[in-house]
């Protein structure tokens, strides 16, 4: 009986760490968002990286007449945090700037979206 029970327990665990490290490779990486709000909390722009296609979308959520700009940077040993692309979205209205980078595996990145009021927020992911 105990034997049994601890078989079934063994079989179960070594499933579960199966599906884990299934789930976790680059092809089930998912999309990243960064959000960046003013200091009463207000929600004033968004970031979003979608995973398929490499796009990055920088959103403006609050027509205040200041934009957001949304970057792309990678991190290097030798230099710290590169920005490789940035744009500007002044348009207020919700609507998304994008851009496509084509980002590699294993490579630590982030989103750095600035604002004029809000400051700047800051989002890692690797691939």
């Amino acid at each position: 009986m105990i034997k049994r029970w601890t078989m079934r327990l063994g079989l179960t665990l070594a499933l579960g760490v199966t599906v884990l490290l299934s789930t976790t490779s680059p092809a089930f990486a998912g999309n990243t968002l960064l959000l960046l709000s003013d200091i009463d909390g207000r929600q004033v722009a968004h970031m979003v990286h979608v995973d398929d296609g490499d796009v990055f979308k920088i959103y403006d959520d609050q027509a205040d007449g200041y934009g957001p700009e949304g970057c792309l940077q990678v991190y290097t040993p030798t230099h710290g945090w590169a920005t490789l692309r940035c744009e500007h979205n002044g348009a207020g209205d919700g609507n998304p700037v994008s851009f496509n980078y084509n980002v590699l595996e294993l490579v630590a990145y982030r989103m750095r979206l600035c604002h004029a009021i809000a400051g700047c927020s800051y989002q890692g992911f690797t691939e």
